[in-house]
């Protein structure tokens, strides 16, 4: 797969801004994993943040990008696309993806999944932020 754009950069936390005065990304509480006695729960807040640079001398981009998250057991859902676009002028774009009240219905390995397809509906590429939800003892 030839791709004029790539993902510098991902993380999944619980807080991240991007300054818009200087354009600085701060990512904060980095999730690798979460615990909780019990499931179903809600986590009142996630961030999938993602940076994506285009190749040098690539024109504009113009496509959609795709979030899922896979569970343990093995389902899929589509939890949020949108509009990706970056002017020729600009190389990189930054965007924070809140996710409020996500629910983690199961204990185990989880994964999201952002892809991006270009105007033509074309795969450019994908990006994957893999976490675990970890059973722990009340008290």
């Amino acid at each position: 797969m030839t791709t004029n754009l790539k993902c510098a950069f991902s993380a999944l936390s619980l807080s991240a801004s991007v300054d818009q005065q200087t354009g600085s990304l701060s990512v904060f509480d980095v999730v690798d994993e979460i615990r909780a006695p019990q499931v179903p729960i809600h986590v009142q807040m996630l961030v999938l943040t993602l940076v994506w640079e285009k190749a040098v001398g690539a024109g504009h981009f113009d496509g959609r990008v795709f979030i899922h998250v896979l569970t343990p057991d093995g389902k899929q859902a589509l939890i949020g696309n949108g509009e990706l676009k970056i002017p020729a002028e600009q190389r990189r774009v930054k965007a924070l993806f809140r996710l409020g009240g996500f629910p983690l219905l199961q204990f185990g390995s989880h994964r999201f999944v952002m892809s991006w397809v270009n105007a033509a509906g074309v795969k450019e590429g994908e990006d994957l932020i893999d976490f675990e939800v970890v059973q722990v003892a009340e008290g």
